[in-house]
C-alpha cells in the first residue's frame, strides 16, 4: 500500500478505522484496520485522490509531491559559512538551499536528496536555525545519502557518517589531505538516512547493496552515546567493518575547530576493527543475573513441546530434520503461521524448493484452516481475504530468481532482521551446498551452522533450519513389511528407511557434527507413509527431541496431520 490519504468510516462500524491509500497507478484501496479487511475502492469505483478535498487530506498526492520535488531541484547552493563547507562540496552531494518567504535574502533551509532504486524519492529539509528535520516525498526506504555519487566513485572501501553534513565534510577532509598520487584511493563518504536511532536497520537494509559494491566498511559516528551504541549495533552487521575514532565529536566539528589534518590521519590510518569478545567478570554480571528464569518469548503449536522446551527463545537455532517427503514444509508453515498469527511477529521464509506463490497460499491455509493450493478444494475467496489482512506486512521471502548461495542469503537474512522479522526459516539448508563434494560441503555446513549461531544471538531472532537426512542403507520388501508390522512399525528388521517409521539420530543429519556443536535444539519429524498402512496411520507424524542444549531434555511429541483444516494436531502420547 501507497501513503494514508485519509481515515473514514467502515461497514464494520468504525468511524475512522478505514484508511485509504493511492497505489501507484494512481486508483484508490483500504484497509479497515479495526476489523481486518481489505476493501477494494473504498471510496467508489475510478475515484482518485482528487476526488479527497485537500483539506481531508492526510498526505500529498504523487503530483503534488513531484510539483515540490521539482521545485526544490531549482534551488541553488551557496557556501556555509558558519559550518565552513564550501558550495561545490555541498554541490557534490546534490544538496540545495531554501531562503526566507518572507524577505528572500536569510537562508532558512537545507534539502538534502535521497535516492531509491536510482530516482530522487524525497528530500530530507533541515531548519537551519535548531535541529527540526521533515521530509518532503517518502523518506522510508531510501539508499545512504550521497550512494549514488559512492556507487560511481569506483572507491573499494566505504565510510558511513551519522548526518549529512558530516558526509560533506569527511568527503572534503579526505580531498583536502590526501596527497595528489593516492587520490584514486580516496573512499566513498555517505550518511545515514535516518540518524543514529535507526541505524542498525537501515544498515541491514541496504547491507545486500553495500556488500555488492564495496570490499570495506567503516564506521564515523558521532562520539557520544547514541553515537558509539549505533556503532555497537552496526558492528553486529558488518562484524569486519572498522570504526573511525575523529579528534572531535563528528566530521563538521573536526573542520571548524581546525582538526581537519588530525581527522584525516584518523580516518585514513587509525580505523580500528572492534574485537568482538572481551573479559567479562562474575562480579559484573551478578545484578543483571539476579532474577527469576523466564519462558521463551515464543511458543510452539503443541503443548507437550512447548512445556518440555520451555517455550522458544530468541537468540536460540533450532534444527528440523525429516526423511524425503515426511512433511518438513508442512510443519515449516504450521509454525510460520503460528508465529504469526499468534505472536504477530514478523517471519522470513527462504523456501528455494517451493514457490512463493504455493508458500504464501500454504500459509494462508492454515491461518484461517482452509485449503486453497488443492484445484479439487473450494476456493473460499473470503476466508483467503481473511487470511491475507493477517498475513499483511508479516511475511517476507527470498526471491527464488536469484542464486541461493549462503553469501546471499545471508545478506538476505540482515536485510529481514532490518525489516523486522524475529522469526528466520531455512528449507533446506542443504541447498546453499548443491554441487560440491561431501567433503566440502560438510566444511560449508560447518561453517553455516557456526555463523547462523552467532547471527541469531546479534540479530536477536530465531533461526528454524530444515535439514535433510542421511538415507539408511536398507531395501526392506514389501512382504517383509507386512509380515513384521506392527502397531504402525516394523519389528525385527533393523534400521528401516526414515520414510517408512525407521528411527532418526542426531548424526543422519547432513553436517550434523557442526549442528550439534551449533544449535540449541535439534528435533527429527518421524512418520510412516507406506502405502500398505490406512490413511489415518499415515498421516501419524511424531516429533522427536534428539538434541537440548538448554535443559537437556529428550521426548516424543505425536501429531496427527489433519487433511481438512491442514494442521498438525497433537495427539496423545
Amino acid at each position: 500500500m501507497g501513503q494514508c490519504l485519509v481515515k473514514t468510516a467502515h461497514s464494520c462500524g468504525t468511524r475512522n478505522g478505514l484508511q485509504v491509500y493511492e497505489q501507484e497507478d494512481g486508483s484508490l484501496d483500504g484497509f479497515c484496520w479495526s476489523c481486518n479487511k481489505y476493501v477494494a475502492n473504498p471510496l467508489g469505483v475510478g475515484k482518485t485522490i482528487h476526488d479527497i478535498p485537500k483539506h481531508e487530506r492526510l498526505a500529498k498526492s504523487a503530483e503534488e509531491i513531484q510539483a515540490e520535488l521539482d521545485e526544490i531541484g531549482e534551488c541553488g547552493i551557496v557556501d556555509l559559512e558558519d559550518r565552513r563547507l564550501r558550495a561545490a562540496a555541498l554541490d557534490y552531494y546534490g544538496i540545495k538551499v531554501g531562503y526566507d518567504r518572507a524577505d528572500g535574502k536569510t537562508l532558512k533551509f537545507l534539502y538534502f536528496p535521497y535516492i531509491a532504486k536510482a530516482r530522487l524519492q524525497s528530500y530530507k529539509v533541515k531548519l537551519i536555525e535548531g535541529k527540526k528535520f521533515w521530509s518532503v516525498g517518502d523518506q522510508s526506504k531510501v539508499d545512504l545519502f550521497g550512494w549514488q555519487q559512492a556507487k560511481e566513485s569506483g572507491a573499494k572501501r566505504l565510510v558511513i557518517t551519522e548526518g549529512e553534513l558530516d558526509a560533506v565534510a569527511l568527503k572534503v577532509i579526505f580531498d583536502t589531505y590526501e596527497k595528489a598520487e593516492y587520490r584514486d584511493f580516496i573512499p566513498a563518504v555517505c550518511s545515514l538516512p535516518h540518524g543514529a536511532g535507526s541505524a542498525h536497520k537501515d544498515i541491514a537494509r541496504l547491507a545486500p547493496e553495500i556488500t555488492k559494491f564495496f570490499k570495506e566498511v567503516s564506521f564515523c559516528f558521532d562520539d557520544d552515546e547514541p553515537g558509539h551504541q549505533a556503532t555497537e549495533e552496526c558492528l553486529k552487521i558488518f562484524p569486519g567493518a572498522t570504526v573511525v575514532n575523529l579528534p572531535c565529536k563528528d566530521a563538521n566539528e573536526c573542520i571548524i575547530k581546525g582538526k581537519g589534518k588530525a581527522a584525516f590521519q584518523a580516518a585514513k590510518w587509525r580505523a580500528e576493527v572492534k574485537k568482538n569478545t572481551r573479559l567479562v567478570f562474575g562480579e559484573d554480571l551478578h545484578e543483571e543475573a539476579r532474577e527469576v528464569a523466564k519462558r521463551g518469548e515464543l511458543t510452539w503449536p503443541w503443548e507437550k513441546l512447548n512445556d518440555i522446551t520451555r517455550g522458544i527463545r530468541y537468540g536460540e537455532t533450532i534444527y528440523i530434520g525429516a526423511g524425503v517427503k515426511m512433511g518438513k514444509s508442512e510443519l515449516l508453515n504450521e509454525l510460520g503461521a503460528h508465529f504469526i498469527k499468534n505472536h504477530g511477529v514478523k517471519v522470513f521464509m527462504a523456501k528455494p524448493e517451493e514457490a512463493n506463490k504455493k508458500t504464501y497460499k500454504l500459509l494462508a491455509g492454515k491461518i484461517v484452516g482452509k485449503v486453497f493450493h488443492d484445484p479439487d478444494r473450494d476456493f473460499d475467496f473470503n476466508a483467503y481475504d481473511d487470511a491475507g489482512a493477517v498475513l499483511y506486512g508479516k511475511l517476507g521471502m527470498v526471491n527464488l530468481y536469484q542464486h541461493l548461495g549462503w553469501e546471499s542469503l545471508k545478506a538476505d537474512i540482515y536485510a529481514a532482521a532490518g525489516w523486522g522479522a524475529k522469526v528466520i526459516f531455512i528449507d533446506p539448508i542443504t541447498n546453499l551446498t548443491n554441487g560440491m563434494e561431501a567433503a566440502a560441503a560438510n566444511i560449508k555446513l560447518q561453517e553455516i551452522a557456526q555463523e547462523l549461531a552467532a547471527m541469531a544471538l546479534d540479530l536477536n531472532v530465531v533461526v528454524f533450519i530444515f535439514v535433510h537426512l542421511k538415507a539408511p542403507e536398507n531395501n526392506i520388501s514389501k512382504d517383509a513389511r507386512l509380515k513384521s508390522y506392527k502397531d504402525g512399525k516394523y519389528i525385527g528388521l533393523g534400521n528401516c528407511p526414515h520414510e517408512l517409521g525407521g528411527d532418526v539420530s542426531s548424526n543422519q543429519f547432513a553436517g550434523s557434527r557442526a549442528m550439534m556443536r551449533s544449535c540449541n535444539y535439534m528435533l527429527a519429524l518421524k512418520g510412516n507413509k507406506d502405502a500398505i498402512l490406512n490413511d489415518h496411520i499415515r498421516n501419524i507424524r511424531e516429533l522427536e527431541l534428539l538434541e537440548d542444549r538448554e535443559f537437556g531434555e529428550v521426548g516424543n511429541f505425536p501429531l496427527y496431520w489433519n487433511r481438512n483444516t491442514t494442521h498438525f494436531e497433537e495427539l496423545d502420547q
